[in-house]
């Protein structure tokens, strides 16, 4: 979530980052928000400064025996008080106002990334390896599982619709090869921490990875008020959420290997065939807190 004073003296860098995201512009609203709920800040501290000042001047009246001035007094710190509730809910009602017109700001992109409208301005930067080249039309994955009797779409389908899929044999076995491969790479040879972490989080879990609110309908959420995790980035990165870390520490190197699960609201009738854009799939995640200035080439 953005930093209301860099907003503020930044207006113009967030609206045209947004909009080279697609986005509307967002500081004038912003802006105006945050300038109520500041005004209405600096009418508290005044009122409880003034209060402050009167409470001492009580004292002194009472202390020289001027009772009559001393009630008077206790009647001006009275009408305070009673001013004080109406201005803290105001306050209450900005601040939420303003917090949940910043949780609906995205990120904005550096400045070295292309700018596009979709995925066909996408901009290659590099290959590794060489593409392998074929004397005959390669087969689908899916083609190949469903095949071999290793990828079961109509089983999955009975048990839980559309967007699954049951693995079976060598293609079972190859997933859970390819995690170990992948975490004991991670682990031994990067100085990542392996974590086993919940998969079922709470709502303020999910608000600090940015999947709420925007994209809640994207999630799926049990009866219990816990969201199943659309990736384990989800309960990583919040294991340090409210926390100050010893620079020293840095950077934390975080992986883990979990189910994730993902609603793909937005997806209907893309890559719908085969193991893409499933419900339920098995990911190896990686995760590095680091300062600010070195996140970029922690990345």
């Amino acid at each position: 979530m953005f930093d209301p004073k860099w907003i503020r003296d930044h207006p113009d860098l967030l609206d045209k980052g947004l909009a080279r995201r697609g986005a509307a512009a967002a500081s004038a609203n912003l802006l105006a928000i945050d300038e109520k709920r500041r005004a209405v800040i600096a009418k508290l501290q005044a009122l409880q400064e003034k209060r402050n000042a009167v409470s001492k001047e009580i004292g002194e009246a009472k202390k020289n025996k001027d009772e009559a001035r001393a009630s008077a007094l206790m009647a001006e710190v009275a009408a305070i008080k009673n001013d004080v509730p109406a201005l803290e809910e105001q306050q209450r009602e900005f601040d939420k106002e303003f917090e949940d017109a910043l949780a609906q700001i995205p990120n904005i992109p550096f400045d070295d990334v292309p700018d596009g409208n979709d995925e066909k301005d996408n901009v290659e930067r590099h290959r590794a390896g060489e593409q392998p080249k074929f004397d005959f039309k390669p087969k689908l994955h899916f083609e190949i599982g469903e095949a071999l009797g290793l990828m079961d779409f109509e089983a999955a389908a009975k048990l839980s619709g559309a967007r699954f899929v049951v693995l079976k044999g060598a293609i079972a076995r190859m997933e859970r090869a390819i995690s170990q491969l992948f975490l004991d790479t991670h682990t031994g040879e990067h100085g990542y921490t392996e974590i086993n972490p919940p998969i079922l989080v709470r709502d303020e879990v999910m608000f600090g990875t940015a999947q709420l609110p925007k994209f809640a309908e994207d999630q799926f959420r049990t009866t219990g008020d816990f969201w199943m995790i659309p990736t384990a980035e989800v309960p990583l990165t919040n294991l340090v959420r409210e926390s100050i870390l010893e620079e020293s520490a840095l950077p934390m190197r975080l992986t883990a290997c979990t189910p994730c699960f993902r609603a793909e609201a937005g997806a209907a009738g893309k890559d719908t065939r085969g193991m893409i854009r499933q419900h339920q799939f098995i990911k190896v995640e990686l995760v590095s807190v680091t300062t600010p200035e070195q996140s970029n080439a922690e990345h």
